[in-house]
């Protein structure tokens, strides 16, 4: 049975474009990410998903898809419930 999860995304944006940066942020609140703005790097987005690494497995294909077409370096931490922080490094190409 779905269950909808609250998935916190703290994401380190090396090397990219201010202009790029800007457009990644407007993309991501475009996907269903909310900024949180006590944190500079921070977002959250509400998943529908079986458990909480479903969870957290959805918000992290929503974050790449979006970034992917930046050439960038992206490292996220991913958090969601009490189970597991998920560490990913992503590095995109122009």
């Amino acid at each position: 049975m779905s269950q909808v999860f609250n998935v916190l995304v703290a994401a380190d944006f090396n090397n990219i474009a201010p202009e790029s940066l800007s457009e990644v942020q407007d993309r991501l609140v475009e996907h269903g990410m909310e900024k949180i703005p006590t944190v500079s790097s921070a977002w959250e987005i509400e998943i529908e998903a079986e458990d909480e690494t479903d969870a957290k497995e959805r918000a992290i294909e929503v974050f790449v898809n979006v970034c992917r077409t930046y050439p960038f370096e992206l490292k996220m931490v991913v958090q969601c419930g009490t189970s597991q922080i998920l560490r990913r490094k992503k590095v995109f190409e122009p």
